[in-house]
Formats: C-alpha cells, structure tokens, sequence
C-alpha cells in the first residue's frame, strides 16, 4: 500500500509539474535586410524597379533565349503584392509560402517578343507570367 501511494503522490507531483507557468524564451532581433528599405518604398512608389531587378529579369530571358541581356528593354513596370512565395504562379506540385510577397510586374522586349515576368521586391525570385 505505501509502494501504491507513493506512486500515486508521483504521479500527482509530475502532473502538477506540466501545468507550471514557464518562463519566457528570449526573443531573436530580427536581422536587417541587405537591402535598403528606404530605397525600396520608394521605387515601389514610382513604380520603377530598382536597377538590380531589371538586370535579374534581363539575365533569365537572356538564359531561356538567344537575346543578350544588352539587347532588352524594360517596356513596363508596376509595384504588385503577390499572394504567397510563388508570386501567384505556383506549379501545380508546388508549396508557397502563404505569405504577402510585394514585388514587381515587369514586361521586357527586345522588340519583336514580349516576356511579363513577376518578382519579389529585391529580384530573388522570378517567374515568367507569359511570353508573346
């Protein structure tokens, strides 16, 4: 009977113990982005990518065609936000990230065809919408 109660009073103690308040972990800084934020409100203002997503942009029709990157023109911009990671163009085996993505509309030419392609705010992530 004693071996029965102390198990039980074990028991009790290590339940009790799970319903303890715990003390808080420390929160992680968040760590700046490499990439100025002032300059990119104010290129999603104007509507004008910074330099560094166009030629992102220019070197990826440069790589699916024979065009140089020299020879494309940005024709168009506009500042969009996509709605997840995949910048609304998800495969159809493919995970997003559910998350708000602000980023660029871009449609290059190098004056015979047109490509619209879809970017994150820094150019990291690139997708092509379509081709004409």
């Amino acid at each position: 009977m004693k071996k029965f109660s102390c198990f039980c009073y074990l028991l009790l103690w290590l339940s009790l113990g799970g319903c303890a308040e715990q003390t808080p972990s420390r929160v992680a800084t968040p760590v700046p982005s490499s990439v100025p934020e002032k300059i990119e409100e104010t290129a999603m203002e104007n509507n004008n990518p910074p330099p560094m997503v166009i030629d992102a942009v220019r070197q990826q029709v440069s790589k699916l065609t024979d065009v140089t990157p020299e020879q494309l023109q940005m024709k168009e911009s506009l500042a969009k936000t996509w709605p997840d990671g995949c910048l609304g163009l998800a495969k159809a085996d493919e995970f997003c990230t559910q998350a708000l993505v602000e980023g660029w509309r871009i449609v290059i030419t190098d004056g015979q065809k047109t490509w619209i392609y879809r970017t994150n705010a820094q150019g990291s992530a690139i997708r092509l919408e379509s081709e004409s």
